[in-house]
């Protein structure tokens, strides 16, 4: 799709590691969508044991703004180029450009810290967990993706330039939406450790991720077999959570002597939301993953992922259709998008659609509309249970009220189809194929539809119908395996984060459109398959590279110190309970420092023991060093200068919601609507 796309990755020695790994994650991508790379300097990161296929890209002869400039006809040129937040360059929509806004200091554990991620991941006695590997810089490398393809999108569809701004603290803290809205309502998300609702299970060759839901209690009775978990004990949800620590411990014992693999099948065959938690060696036999070819073999014993979205099947159409095009908008601008996305990971997509410039219809049934319109939260108009968590998934959308199951709701949405570009969905596999709403069936009244299903694991092979939810998929992708205390057993966020399901919403609306503009443009239907586990597992890239070429994954600090890194970087409790990430490049740091001799872990350890969490950062900044508080979701929303970025928003109605993991230059992306009700806009899109 992107082989008229040349990409100049920008090297500085003062990059930080961060910012250079997501510029070369999302060149990675990029390659793998058929864009050429260059590159100029020298990257700090090397190769990512394989993964990071652009690293040896070619130069570039004369200026960077020369060879933007100089393109052949008909070829985008992009620079992706790390700047530094303090910094006073402007990017131009002229540019072609992307600047990642990340301090030179920066690393995995300021961004979790700063983001308040931390505080999902661990135990609440001890330090916060961050994971081992890159997710932070791989997160923002998605993020950089998704705004290359909306300047790719606008300089196809309208012949028009635009660069884009990715702050990487913005898109860690846009992850974790979520808490800064709880905030809002004085509530603190923080982490649970052992007394987490979904808690990592020890069995008999590793841990088991133990997610369940009321709904699951009769399949749970069933797969334990277990006389006690009868009677007025277990009777209710409200008796059952005040016996949690009773059938928890029941579904300890009964695991303890069964294998990952045996555990997962029975998850899978009584329908129960858990799921092993793999390591990353687990993912090189998984055979669902086997069965999507979704890792690929490069320099010899290296096993790297291959990038989540698959087409699963085209079609060509009668004629190229007239693109829609609206010179000055947005890069989705003309385009409509049907939305059967709910929840997080499918509304979420279609969400990010929406603030690209997609009018986006949610299509929802009246007598089922989506879930998250009932958790519990404040009341919207008309008596409706409108969730704060919906809103932010929902803003920037017009409501259509269709049943499937009718004839003539069925009838009035192929009407609808027919005037489309997208359909988006996530459903759990077969209920759309119930419905009657399958890819021959929308192909057949437009031929140059794209449809996109956004599932957990895939769309075929072993297991990939089991329901899963973000934790579930922290299990199985591998993170909860990189997130553990020494000795002990993997971690997860949890409920409060479920990180899979926020990282899709970025790659997977950017793969959504860069598939629906090519088949506008080429005249052509697809559908595509995007899994959120691949998604999450193709962050572990330069891992899984580094564990294939014999690396000792059990130990995660020889996982850090397999890459590049700084001198220092750890988080550490301060006078005042707190716990704030320092970094560090080198000792000359410490030299800047009072009272600090040296920057071992021991002896920051002491040091930062007898400073407030304020002190501890700005005596590191002000010594050349880095550092940030790890914040909890209520500091995040009390803090003006994130009321101020775009990562956070007002709809018009006044309520706060999640605002955008990139910012367009020349035509900024903004919420210009309310969450609609079900069935708001019925009138305007439905014939009667």
């Amino acid at each position: 799709m992107l082989d008229q796309v040349e990409i100049l990755q920008v090297f500085d020695e003062s990059d930080s590691l961060a910012g250079q790994r997501a510029i070369s994650f999302a060149a990675n991508l990029a390659q793998e969508s058929g864009a050429s790379i260059h590159s100029i300097g020298q990257s700090r990161v090397g190769d990512g044991y394989g993964f990071y296929g652009a690293s040896d890209a070619p130069g570039i002869t004369g200026s960077t703004a020369d060879w933007v400039s100089s393109a052949p006809a008909g070829v985008l040129r992009v620079r992706l180029q790390c700047t530094d937040p303090e910094g006073e360059d402007a990017v131009q929509p002229s540019d072609h450009a992307i600047e990642i806004r990340l301090a030179p200091w920066e690393t995995e554990e300021t961004l979790f810290a700063h983001s308040g991620i931390a505080e999902f991941f661990g135990d609440p006695d001890r330090e916060p967990l961050v994971p081992a590997g890159h997710f932070a810089a791989h997160s923002i490398g998605y993020a950089v993706y998704a705004a290359l393809i909306a300047i790719w999108a606008k300089h196809v569809r309208f012949s028009a330039a635009e660069s884009a701004v990715v702050d990487g603290r913005n898109v860690l803290s846009w992850v974790n939406w979520k808490s800064m809205i709880a905030g809002q309502l004085g509530m603190s998300l923080q982490r649970q450790g052992a007394a987490s609702e979904w808690p990592l299970v020890e069995c008999r060759d590793g841990h088991v991720a133990f997610v369940h839901n009321d709904r699951d209690w009769n399949a749970i009775k069933a797969l334990l077999d277990d006389p006690a978990l009868e009677g007025d004990l277990f009777e209710t949800p409200e008796s059952r959570r005040a016996n949690r620590d009773i059938y928890i411990d029941r579904f300890r014992a009964w695991a303890k002597a069964k294998s990952k693999d045996e555990i997962g099948k029975a998850f899978v065959d009584t329908a129960i939301p858990g799921a092993p938690a793999c390591t990353v060696s687990d993912l090189f036999d998984d055979p669902l993953l086997q069965h999507r070819d979704a890792i690929q073999q490069v320099g010899g014993s290296r096993k790297v992922p291959r990038p989540a979205a698959r087409v699963i099947a085209e079609a060509r159409g009668a004629d190229t259709p007239p693109c829609r095009k609206i010179p000055g908008k947005l890069p989705l601008s003309g385009m409509r998008v049907l939305d059967f996305g709910i929840i997080t990971a499918g509304a979420g997509v279609s969400a990010l659609l929406a603030d690209m410039g997609a009018e986006v219809l949610k299509i929802e049934s009246p007598d089922r509309p989506d879930m998250f319109r009932q958790w519990p939260g404040a009341k919207g108009p008309d008596g409706d249970t409108e969730s704060p968590m919906f809103r932010s998934n929902n803003r920037n959308k017009f409501g259509v009220g269709i049943d499937l199951k009718d004839p003539a709701g069925k009838e009035a949405f192929f009407e609808l189809a027919k005037t489309a570009d997208i359909v988006v969905e996530n459903y759990r596999r077969g209920v759309l194929d119930r419905l009657g709403v399958d890819f021959e069936s929308l192909r057949a009244v437009n031929p140059h539809i794209l449809l996109a299903s956004i599932s957990g694991q895939g769309l075929d092979g072993p297991g990939a119908h089991h329901t899963t939810f973000g934790s579930t998929l922290e299990a199985s992708c591998g993170l909860a395996s990189m997130t553990r205390y020494p000795g002990s057993a993997p971690h997860i966020s949890g409920i409060n984060l479920n990180y899979p399901d926020q990282i899709i919403c970025v790659y997977g609306a950017a793969v959504v459109a860069a598939h629906a503009v090519h088949c506008r443009e080429n005249g052509v239907a697809r559908q595509i398959d995007v899994s959120q586990r691949d998604c999450a597992i193709y962050q572990l890239g330069d891992v899984m590279g580094y564990v294939s070429s014999g690396g000792d994954e059990t130990d995660l600090e020889a996982v850090r110190n397999a890459f590049p890194r700084p001198a220092l970087s750890a988080l550490f409790r301060c006078t005042d309970g707190r716990y704030v990430a320092l970094s560090a490049d080198d000792s000359a740091v410490a030299k800047g420092i009072d009272d600090l001799d040296d920057i071992s872990i021991g002896t920051v350890t002491n040091w930062a023991s007898s400073r407030s969490c304020a002190d501890a950062v700005g005596a590191f900044i002000s010594a050349g060093g880095g550092g940030a508080v790890s914040r909890t979701g209520i500091e995040m929303f009390a803090d003006r200068s994130m009321q101020e970025t775009s990562v956070f928003g007002t709809s018009p109605n006044g309520a706060s919601v999640k605002g955008f993991p990139f910012q367009l230059v020349a035509t900024p992306m903004r919420i210009f609507s309310n969450s609609p009700r079900v069935g708001e806009h019925t009138a305007q899109f439905v014939s009667t």
